[in-house]
Formats: C-alpha cells, structure tokens, sequence
C-alpha cells in the first residue's frame, strides 16, 4: 500500500494498493475511491466509481489484493463479494458536448407558475427575458446538462453579468442563488460538462430586468426637475418682491446701522488693546500699592524704575492710539520744512546705538549720498523711523545686525518724473523673517505675525498700522521683503520736492535739531520694555542673601518672559520662599523636572512653551504631576480661564492682579499640599486616589506599592533599587514622596513593610517572628521598635487586639 506519486502537477492523494498494465502502457490503479486509469505520457487521470457501472468499487479487504489480465486482455479483481472484470478497450470517454437548459426559475426559493398573469408566459427554457419589480430580487435558477451516461457527474459554472465577473464553479450541483438584487439588468449565463469533462462553453442565458420603484424611474426624475425649478423660481420671485418691499425700510435705518458698525469697532478695537494695559498696569499699581501700604522694600528705586518704564509703555501706547485717532478724523497735519534728510536720520539711528550695544547688535548708518536735501516733516519721520528700528530690534537675535540706508532712486521716465526725486530708506534686519502668506497682513491693524501664546515678543499689533498710514500721510509708500531665517526688509519711499505739497503744508520757518545728548533722554523705543536693572539670570536667591539662606523653605519657579514681571513677582514672595527663575516655558519645565520646586506660578504668553502647554506636560509627567500651577494672564476671557483650568491648573490670576492676593494663594495651595501629607503621615498609607492631586501621581503610586510588595520579603531591597526600578534618580524619587506623601523613600518602604505586617497579624497569619521575616525584617527587636512607633502598640499586643474583635 503506497501514495502512488503522478507528478507535482497531477497528485493523487489518496492510498494505491494494486497496480496493472494494459496493452496500450495505460496503468490502472486499484484505490479506496475507485478504480483509477493513469496515462503516463501526458500524465492525465480518470477516476471511475460505482456511477460507472462498477459495483462495490470502494471495498477493498487487504485479504484480497488479485488483480490480473487474461490473455485477451481481460482485467480482473476481486471486490468484497464480487470479481469485476473489464476489457481496457471497451472503455471509452464520452466526446459529446450536452446541452444546457433551464429547468426551474424560482422567486423567493417558491417556483414561478407559467402562465399569462405570471412573470413567465412560457417555459423557462424557452424564455429570454424575465422582468421583475423591484421588491422581486431574491430569485433562484435551477439548470440541467442533458447528458445521461452519468448525470452526477456532469458539472455546471455560471455567472450573473452586473454582478459577477468570474465564472463559478459548483461541480455537480444545479442551481444558483440570488438576493437583494438592485433594480438594473443582469445577464444570468449557465455552462455545464458531461460525466467526462467535455464542456459546453456555449451554455444558455437569460436576460434579468429588475425595474426601479416610481420615485426612481425617468419621470420621476423629471418632475423632479421640474418641482426644482419651480421652487427656485417661487423663492427667486418671493426674494425679489421682498426685496423691493424691505429697500426703503433698509435705507431708513442705514444710519443706524452704521453707528452699530462703529460700536462693533469700537468694541473689537478695545478687546484687542486692552490686554496690552494689563501687564503695565499690574507693574505699576503693584508697587503702587506696596508703597501705599507702608510695606519697607529693600530696593525702592527698582520698584520705581519698573513703574517707570510701564508708564511710559502706557503713554506710547496711547500716543499711537491718539495719532490713529487724528489720522482717521481728519485732524492731524502735515507739517513739511527742508530737513538735511542724512543727518536728520542719522540723529534718529544714535538714539539707539547704547541698545544696540547692549543686545550685542551692529548698527549700521550710510547714505549713497553725502547730503539729501528735501522736504519732510521731521515729527512723522521720526516716529516711522523708531517704530521700524523698534520693530527691528525687538526681532533679531543677540549678535544679528540692523542696517539703515538711504538713497535717492532715479525716477523711471514712464512715471513723468517727480519734481525733487524720491527718498528711499531701508531699514533691514537679520532675524528669523515673516512667512510669504503673512506679508500683505502685516500693515493690519492689530494683525501680528505670530498671535499664539508662544510668540517671541508682545505687541499691541498697531506700530506697524500707524507707521504705513504716516507714510501714506507723508504722500509716501511703503513695503517689505522677508525671506525666512534671513530676515526682513522695509522700504520706505517719500517725496521730498516741495511741489508735491500743498502751501498748507509747508513751513519756512527751519526748526533746530535736538541735540544727540538730549534725544538720548527720549523715552525708551518699544522693544526696550522690561529691561530692569541687573538683566543676568538667577536660578536661585534667597531672603536677605546667601547668609539668611533657610532650607526649610518652599521653593518657588517663576516663569515669566517679562524681566520686571518677574522682579516684581519674586520682590513680593522671596521673603517666604526660595526663588528660581525662567524666562520661558521651556527653560520652566526643564528646571521644574531638575528641581522639583514646591509650587510654579507661570504666564500664560511665553516664547518656546506656553503656559497652557506648561502645565499640560507638568501634569502629565511623573516627575511633576504633583506640583501646583498657578497662571497668570492677562487675557480675561472666560473661555481662557477655562481653557487654563482644564489643563490642570491649580488657580488662574488675572492681571493686574493684587500682590496680597497672590500671597494667599500661594501659601493656600502650599498649605493644602502639606495638610495632606500630614493625613498620610497621621493614618498611615491609604489608597493612591487618596493620596495623589492627579491621576500621573496616582499612577505613580501604585507602580510603588506594587514595586515594594513584590519586594516585600526581600530584606536587602534598598531605595537604589527601588529608584531603578520606578525609573527615578535617588534625589529625584526622595523629592517627589516627600511631596507626596512626606516620606522618604526608606520610610516609605518600611511604612509599607509594617503595614503589610499589621494586616498579616490582623488575619492571623503567623506569629510575630514568621510575620516579621516575611515583611524584609531580619531582626526582631527592631521590627518591634519600627511597629510600636507607627502604631503605638507593640505586634503582639496588636495580634491579640485583633483576636478578640
């Protein structure tokens, strides 16, 4: 008995227990499926079976295994109960292709009657197309090969054309299934084989119409269009008439309308500027009010030198609001007188040069041409000249450069020429440069490059509104060149032939210029806010210096990018506490993860990290989640402080805020913070949701414990491992359960053992000796020791309270 092996192509898997040779070299196989002849040379097969004529083909004892061939080529075997005997010749393949019909059409698996009032007038084999409504789509075929040498084993394929692309193969079996057909028209194609395998590829086929229900039929569809067009029509119509009746109602209250719009305007106007007030005013009535209340400061003349430098904000903020003011309504003049237009912008230009030194900048002046005679008004030139070198400034990097020159282009003989030329001035700068999609936004009042939270710089966003419109006054025009990371160009073009001016305009009387020495006093340009005075950096400074230095106070981070903010902020809490310093979110968050500080107090409009963004990643980090936020802003917007307090904050203040008021709330959430470790310190550990302020420190805690009682046996486990093992330094991990929960790691680990211990004793588990060893205890008296100081009672007297409940 064997696996007779015809070729990788031609397997047959199935056991070969007697082979023979006819006359013809063909090999008949006697096999458990039948009896098999196999044509070596083309390597082709054909099984025959009791559907031959054979009888108890299958049956095959090992006892009987004869099979032989007579002399006239006469093939014997032996079955079970019979001997089967065949000549090869006699045998021979069916060669006629059968015809293939329809025999039975069925609708919802329910024969269709033949009839005049039926979907089928006549028999199915002779119809060709059937039509059905659009609910009729679940339908069967039935078929039949008009072969009958050995009708199970004729094959059948068909295929449904709109749904099928492949024939499908069923073997013997003569029917096909089809449900929840769409309305459209199918083809339904039938070929079938005979017992041998000779195919009729021809077959038959059926043509399937399903029609769609009325709403989706052509007239359907027309009236449609139709009832479409006539409703736009009517409401085309209506809106007209409308229209014409509503004209003079519209043109009776256009004037009202009009003084809404300005109310709009005004109210969009003052919600943009007025968070430009807040800092400086909080700078200003801060100090104000220390003073007022007689509180001592051990340094008044910075307190004095920051509400100075706000005041002054103020006032150019309101300056440039006036001057909007005068050029919308019309009131502000142009005063022109013949300036030497070099030295006048060169006096402008040094007025700047102490900062430039200062930001460690280059500062460069120069002038195609030696003198520049011609008309301008000095006050106008000098304000468009601060407001684009202020600009300048306040944009490029310490050690980039700002430029400044002048020349008179020629005037291209297709403009007609401008009597006295053009001067051109170009103020450039080497900083990070302005998007392509930004630059015709830019002379938009209130519009800034950046508006985020995390923009470098703060601005009213109307220096550059009020510089285009003076220029424009000026009977100028103005434009800007940026490429990004390379910086930004203006350029600035004013006529300065006296003929373009009107003789209201001009003035003979020459005004001196204001000497350098005295311009220098001018107030401080706009990108000059905020620079107190000492501007190095502290991480760290403590009350009265480092000889009043007090470890026992809480640390506090500041994170503010307004220097004097920050002055004023650590002026009003360094007495209480140690004070570190970052001028970004950034620089906050990687020196809150160093230092684990006892509380942040941060602003929201930061370079590099925002505040929101801040306390989102300090929340959310296991080093940090436990400390308290407070911001601060001076956005009022509810949807702000919302937005603030659902990243996490502990508190939001609103600038300007009162100092006495940020003093409660910061030794309020400190306190807080204390009270509850001093409950865990009291009731001894309870569970993390008790203990953590959120769910990072929840997690943080529950990856301890379970750390620790998966060690709790272990005597030699110390905080190293423990600090491996939670993925902690070892300062870092005594910092955060000290916040936390007021221990150290080690107290917590032995806090941990002897509350297991309590809970073993409880149930019974042991005596105190066994229990003492399973918590990590290898000696007796100083588990006792550790037990009585935590409980205030000894294990044994714990155990025997216990037994008697």
């Amino acid at each position: 008995t064997q696996v007779f092996n015809a070729g990788k192509d031609y397997p047959l898997n199935f056991p070969v227990y007697i082979i023979r040779e006819d006359d013809y070299k063909n090999l008949w196989l006697r096999t458990n499926q039948g009896l098999v002849k196999f044509n070596p040379e083309n390597r082709s097969y054909r099984i025959y079976d009791e559907r031959d004529g054979l009888i108890n083909c299958k049956s095959v004892y090992t006892g009987i295994r004869a099979f032989c061939q007579s002399k006239t080529g006469i093939m014997y075997y032996g079955c079970a109960n019979d001997i089967v005997f065949f000549h090869p010749d006699s045998i021979k393949d069916n060669p006629d292709k059968p015809k293939i019909q329809l025999t039975n059409f069925l609708l919802f698996n329910h024969p269709v009657p033949i009839g005049s009032k039926s979907i089928i007038k006549k028999s199915i084999t002779l119809t060709k197309t059937i039509q059905l409504s659009y609910h009729q789509n679940n339908i069967s075929f039935e078929f039949a090969a008009l072969d009958f040498t050995a009708p199970d084993k004729n094959q059948y394929a068909y295929k449904m054309e709109g749904i099928e692309n492949e024939w499908v193969y069923c073997e013997n079996r003569n029917y096909a299934n089809y449900t929840n057909l769409d309305p459209g028209e199918y083809v339904f194609h039938v070929k079938g084989s005979n017992n041998d395998g000779v195919w009729n590829e021809e077959g038959t086929s059926v043509r399937i119409i399903i029609t769609p229900p009325w709403w989706k039929t052509n007239w359907a569809y027309g009236l449609y269009i139709i009832l479409i067009v006539s409703l736009i029509y009517g409401v085309y119509h209506f809106q007209m008439n409308r229209i014409k009746m509503t004209y003079q109602l519209e043109m009776e209250h256009l004037h009202s309308e009009k003084l809404e719009e300005v109310d709009r305007m005004k109210s969009h106007f003052f919600a943009n500027i007025s968070h430009e007030f807040r800092t400086p005013l909080t700078l200003i009535l801060g100090p104000l009010e220390r003073m007022l209340s007689g509180y001592s400061n051990q340094n008044p003349r910075q307190e004095l030198k920051i509400m100075q430098r706000s005041a002054r904000r103020l006032q150019r903020l309101i300056n440039q609001l006036l001057d909007l003011s005068k050029l919308e309504a019309g009131r502000m003049k142009l005063q022109v007188q013949e300036e030497n237009i070099v030295i006048l912008v060169r006096n402008f230009v040094q007025a700047f040069e102490s900062l430039a030194k200062l930001k460690n900048f280059q500062l460069k002046f120069g002038s195609k041409q030696k003198n520049i005679y011609g008309y301008v008004d000095r006050e106008k030139l000098e304000t468009i000249v601060n407001n684009l070198l202020s600009n300048a400034f306040k944009f490029t990097p310490e050690g980039g450069s700002v430029s400044i020159s002048l020349n008179i282009p020629p005037v291209p003989p297709s403009k007609g020429g401008i009597e006295g030329g053009m001067c051109e001035i170009r103020i450039s700068d080497t900083g990070p440069g302005i998007p392509a999609d930004r630059l015709p936004h830019i002379f938009d009042r209130f519009y800034q490059v950046d508006d985020s939270y995390t923009r470098d710089e703060e601005g009213s966003g109307i220096g550059l509104a009020l510089t285009k419109e003076l220029v424009e006054f000026h009977k100028g025009e103005i434009s800007v060149s940026s490429e990004l990371g390379k910086g930004t160009t203006f350029t600035i073009r004013l006529p300065i032939g006296k003929a373009v001016y009107k003789k209201e305009e001009i003035v003979d009387i020459q005004t001196p210029l204001t000497p350098l020495a005295e311009r220098k006093k001018i107030e401080v340009p706009l990108f000059e806010e905020g620079m107190s005075d000492s501007q190095e950096s502290r991480d760290e400074s403590y009350p009265g210096g480092p000889a009043k230095f007090k470890k026992s106070l809480p640390i506090l981070l500041i994170i503010e990018d307004n220097p004097d903010m920050r002055v004023y902020i650590r002026t009003n809490l360094e007495n209480e506490y140690r004070i570190m310093e970052a001028a970004n979110g950034k620089e906050g968050f990687n020196k809150c993860a160093r230092a684990i500080p006892d509380l942040v107090i941060s602003d929201v409009m930061m370079p590099e990290m925002d505040g929101f963004q801040l306390c989102a990643k300090l929340k959310t980090d296991q080093r940090t989640s436990h400390i308290p936020v407070i911001l601060l802003t001076a956005r009022a917007a509810a949807e702000d402080r919302i937005g603030g307090l659902e990243t996490g904050a502990d508190d939001y203040i609103i600038k300007p805020f009162n100092a006495r008021e940020l003093q409660v709330r910061v030794r309020n959430l400190i306190e807080q913070r204390r009270k509850l470790r001093e409950r865990y310190r009291k009731e001894g550990l309870v569970q993390p949701q008790e203990i953590a302020v959120t769910s990072t420190d929840q997690k943080f805690l529950e990856k301890a414990l379970d750390i620790i009682e998966s060690r709790i046996s272990d005597e030699n486990f110390s905080v190293e491992a423990f600090g491996r093992e939670i993925g902690m330094s070892r300062a870092l991990l005594y910092r955060k359960l000290r916040a936390l929960t007021d221990y150290s790691p080690s107290q917590f680990i032995r806090s941990m053992r002897l509350n297991h211990a309590a809970q073993l004793l409880a149930q019974h588990s042991g005596n105190v000796t066994e229990i003492a060893f399973q918590v990590g205890f290898n000696n007796l008296s100083y588990f006792a020791k550790c037990f009585r100081l935590q409980f205030g009672i000894s294990p044994s007297l714990y155990a025997a309270k216990y037994s008697q409940l």
